[in-house]
């Protein structure tokens, strides 16, 4: 029997795009998600887990960070995590962890933005060359080597050109026309290899444990599954769109909508048809269950009981997805909570008590601190050496939030930076919409208790209580204008902090402090002061 680690071993899981009100166990009448429901039993369920942005690279800084974007400002697909902000996994490795990533969003890993620091391995299945290890060890060593040279050689190839994909305007443009989407989705591995990567995780951890590793592991999961486009198996098909096959008009839709990368982004102009929308929400259901199911292996696997007594496991999503509500598809522009209400279940037993549901909203950000909370590191600052802003590891740890004690009162905010690339091409191909749809303009959402105020401009928009009003249909703005006047205000006050928290101005602000403390002094010496 091998010596259980002081620290736990920590595995992340991120169910990319990923709605709360479509699992079962957040209260969904269809029966998606069975398996995550158990392992759910088994841990704590936020039920109003709100991510801090609503799309994969500003959600995923701040996942990795604990800042909300306005600190950590890596909002767009051009912007590099600043070597100012130290990652989860960097403070972890840094700690004696083993860190590797088990990623199939191209956008991390990939595109080269910074959000893999910190991994000493970092397994891509997005993307046009893939690496995913080879766990079996099949390969004779000869051929093994030269494979995974290869791989390196081709990777030094191409990832600069998915990165000029992903940055240029023009070849962006391009590589959106259905014709070639319909190439670079099956060769570019656009959603991964969910069934690959999924067992190349336990793969790795039952090898590693036989091998008897003593260093804690920490684990970087990232599946793709419920991102379009949704062609999952046939016999989820069957039982969450039985009509499919002989309703030609939404065979049709699902076939044509797959290739229209375009048009998940950007806000509809007119409202997609009552069989269109029937058949995308039924397929999103049918990709939830699909990854429901793929997930059992690992959740067999961390059901062990030497693995369940000493592994923390998290499973959450960067962000939903919009729809067809309020005019809009996707997760590219809005704060509506079919982007930001997030599925999060955090199974450790030393701190987060079985079966137990927290009411209180919570910002997803703070699984940062929960997971140094849990391993036992308790940083200084954010920055390199301790410097930087201060990092409240056991204040903002969410099992605070468990015990009663929530540190942030239930008060939560969520930023919208509108994507750049989003705007570049509706400038070429729909340049009305931008002002109708009011899509320069950054939209922030502030939750207190039942409420949620959104702004649209750093104006008040739209007030809803999210729980009597889950649809977010009935606008309370012009019926409770304190309330407003205090959530806007509140707001305020976050962003100014959010903006001091950068690493140049906090070291700003601390070496303003420390000059007036000085002066303080001199003045009081010169009996100016008391």
């Amino acid at each position: 029997m091998l010596k259980t680690p002081s620290k736990p071993d920590i595995i992340f899981i991120v169910l990319d795009t990923l709605r709360a009100d479509r699992l079962s166990c957040y209260g969904y009448p269809r029966d998606t998600t069975p398996h995550i429901d158990d392992f759910a039993q088994g841990g704590t369920l936020f039920e109003r887990a709100i991510v801090p942005a609503q799309w994969t690279i500003p959600s995923h800084a701040s996942l990795f960070t604990g800042e909300y974007p306005t600190t950590h400002m890596t909002n767009q697909i051009h912007d590099v995590l600043g070597h100012d902000h130290k990652t989860l996994a960097e403070f972890l490795n840094r700690d004696g962890y083993e860190t590797v990533g088990f990623c199939n969003n191209p956008l991390l890993g990939v595109v080269e933005n910074g959000l893999d620091r910190g991994f000493e391995e970092f397994y891509n299945y997005g993307g046009a060359v893939p690496n995913p290890p080879d766990i079996s060890k099949s390969r004779p060593k000869l051929v093994g080597k030269l494979f995974e040279s290869y791989v390196r050689v081709m990777r030094r190839v191409t990832t600069p050109i998915q990165n000029q994909f992903a940055h240029n305007h023009f070849l962006l443009r391009i590589a959106l026309n259905p014709f070639i989407a319909s190439i670079w989705q099956r060769r570019g591995n656009f959603k991964g290899n969910t069934v690959r990567s999924l067992r190349d995780v336990v793969g790795y951890m039952r090898t590693r444990r036989s091998a008897g590793r003593r260093r804690p592991l920490f684990a970087f999961v990232n599946v793709m599954e419920t991102h379009l486009p949704f062609w999952p198996p046939p016999r989820f098909v069957r039982k969450f769109a039985p009509y499919y096959q002989q309703d030609r008009e939404a065979r049709d839709f699902m076939r044509h909508y797959n290739l229209q990368h375009y048009a998940w982004m950007v806000p509809l102009t007119e409202p997609l048809s009552k069989v269109g929308d029937r058949t995308l929400n039924d397929f999103y259901d049918a990709e939830v269950a699909y990854e429901d199911y793929l997930l059992h292996r690992l959740f067999d696997y961390l059901n062990e009981p030497d693995v369940r007594d000493n592994t923390m496991v998290i499973i959450t999503s960067d962000h939903g997805e919009g729809m067809n509500n309020h005019d809009f598809v996707g997760h590219s522009l809005v704060v509506y909570d079919d982007l930001l209400r997030v599925p999060l279940i955090v199974r450790y037993p030393k701190l987060y008590p079985a079966g137990k549901r927290v009411s209180t909203p919570v910002s997803v950000r703070r699984l940062f601190h929960s997971a140094l909370e849990a391993a036992g590191i308790f940083p200084n600052g954010n920055g390199a050496n301790g410097h930087g802003a201060p990092i409240d590891v056991e204040g903002l740890s969410l099992a605070r939030s468990v015990n009663g004690t929530d540190p942030e009162h239930g008060v939560v905010f969520a930023e919208a930076y509108t994507p750049d690339t989003l705007l570049s091409l509706m400038e070429s191909l729909n340049p009305d919409a931008i002002d109708t749809f009011r899509c320069r303009l950054m939209r922030r959402a502030a939750y207190r208790g039942q409420r949620k105020l959104i702004t649209v401009g750093d104006k008040p928009d739209e007030l809803f209580d999210v729980t009597d009003d889950p649809s977010e249909t009935h606008n309370l703005l012009g019926e409770n204008p304190d309330e407003v006047a205090q959530l806007e205000n509140a707001l305020t006050t976050f962003v100014q902090q959010s903006e001091e928290r950068r690493p140049g101005n906090w070291e700003a602000s601390r070496q303003l402090s420390l000059d007036d403390e000085a002066l303080a002094d001199r003045l009081r010496a010169l009996g100016y002061l008391e």
